[in-house]
């Protein structure tokens, strides 16, 4: 008997720590605003000889304190997340708690 209730238990558990721990990854978050893809030629034509386009393209520039506060945005959201996912648990244990008494009484 505790074999199966330990059965039981095992992916419940494994379910609420997967979504503690992270979850489905993008499952929360915003889209992200991405460029289109553009294929560039990685050489350019010069007059009759071919020369290497060695000019970078320009990247994005990251603000350190944006980053700080999307972290945090994502580490509270987690924390949400972790605790409704250990609540339902609670509810799911003491419902077959419950349960198993009512059968245990008929």
């Amino acid at each position: 008997m505790m074999v199966t209730r330990l059965r039981s238990m095992v992916p419940a558990a494994l379910l609420g720590l997967a979504v503690l721990l992270g979850g489905a990854p993008g499952a929360l978050a915003e889209p992200v605003a991405t460029e289109p893809f553009v294929a560039a030629a990685p050489f350019v034509a010069a007059g009759p000889a071919l020369t290497q386009d060695t000019t970078p393209e320009p990247g994005p520039t990251l603000d350190p304190s944006e980053s700080e506060q999307a972290n945090a945005e994502k580490t509270r959201n987690k924390l949400i997340v972790g605790g409704i996912a250990a609540v339902l648990l609670v509810i799911v244990i003491w419902g077959r708690s419950v349960r198993k008494k009512s059968s245990k009484k008929d």
